[in-house]
């Protein structure tokens, strides 16, 4: 083995990739190499004539002193500004025939149709021709008009066959022979909602609606079909007269002279016809026939009298003669007041 010291001790020699041994100038850095790549390739062709070319190459190739280069400028000058040709020449050349395609061209296509003018007499007659041409034409309303004129005939033409396929169809045609045979006329009748009911008709109630009801909560059931009625007319939105009998005696005679003694309230009277009580109108309104029969009369749409701001839609206010108590005093007795009802009440003069 040995000791450290007695070894041979070798001179120090770098590494290959070490920085002292590595030669720099060995390496070819590729865009130098792309630059001579690029340099070695052939030149794009150029529009610029050779002659003028020659020129400038030589001037790049050899500079001169600025009198050089600018005789030089000077002998380019007339290529590019070079005069355009006289007017006689160029009408001479519009007005004489084309020349002859040359044998050794066979390929070259001959120029299209041009609707461009050469001449200043080729402009003048195409634009004289134009308002010519608009004249003849029609306008576009015109146009427009006919077609719909064309398109309501054919729809008319439609409708007036699919009506007489209706009127020769074998079942209507058999139907209205019978109907003929019968004695029954063929037309059709307007049905009249109103003729199944009994005419009674309440004074001044020819033209609307009359419900006698009664604001007295005496007999709960009676004060309950009264509301359900009165509810029921409000939710379909017509105006009705309505006459109170606990307010006012007449209303309770009227009544009786209607339908007849013992009658009860509510009752209900349509233009003249008697509906009836509570069952015979919640019935009718439950199958949808009073809204059929209220559409069907035209009856009054609206609030009526309960919009009214002296009443409140009650129709009787307190009588302002006597205030309510039915006593006037005439000298020094006290009378009947003459103006009130049995109540101390009047009609409203508002709503009335």
């Amino acid at each position: 083995m040995g000791c450290a010291s007695s070894k041979r001790i070798d001179v120090y020699r770098p590494p290959p990739s070490s920085f002292a041994v590595f030669n720099v100038n060995a390496i070819e850095e590729p865009w130098l190499k792309m630059g001579d790549e690029h340099h070695q390739q052939d030149e794009k062709p150029t529009h610029v004539p050779l002659p003028i070319l020659d020129k400038l190459k030589a001037i790049e190739d050899a500079p001169g002193t600025w009198d050089e280069v600018s005789k030089a400028l000077e002998d380019i000058k007339p290529t590019f500004n070079s005069p355009p040709p006289p007017a006689s020449a160029i009408t001479k050349r519009t007005n004489s025939t084309p020349p002859a395609q040359d044998s050794e061209a066979p390929n070259v296509k001959a120029p299209g149709k041009s609707f461009s003018f050469h001449t200043l007499e080729e402009l003048e007659a195409k634009v004289s021709s134009k308002p010519t041409e608009l004249k003849e034409t029609e306008p576009m309303g015109t146009e427009l008009k006919k077609f719909q004129s064309n398109k309501t005939e054919h729809a008319e033409s439609r409708v007036g066959a699919m009506s007489n396929s209706l009127k020769n169809n074998i079942f209507i045609v058999r139907d209205r022979l019978e109907r003929e045979k019968e004695g029954k006329s063929s037309t059709f009748v307007k049905r009249d909602l109103l003729s199944e009911f009994e005419e009674k008709c309440p004074p001044g109630g020819a033209d609307s609606l009359v419900l006698y009801t009664t604001s007295l909560g005496g007999v709960r059931s009676t004060f309950e079909n009264c509301n359900r009625i009165r509810t029921i007319l409000e939710t379909h939105r017509v105006v009705f007269d309505e006459r109170d009998i606990s307010l006012h005696g007449e209303f309770l005679n009227e009544l009786k002279e209607l339908v007849g003694e013992g009658a009860s309230v509510p009752r209900l009277f349509v233009k003249g016809k008697y509906i009836g009580g509570v069952e015979e109108v919640v019935s009718l309104n439950e199958t949808g026939r009073l809204g059929r029969i209220l559409s069907w009369t035209r009856v009054e749409r609206g609030v009526g009298r309960l919009g009214c701001e002296g009443c409140g839609g009650a129709r009787f206010v307190p009588c302002l003669d006597c205030g309510g108590s039915c006593k006037v005093l005439v000298g020094d007795k006290k009378e009947r007041c003459p103006q009130c009802n049995e109540n101390g009440l009047v009609h409203c003069p508002m709503c009335i």
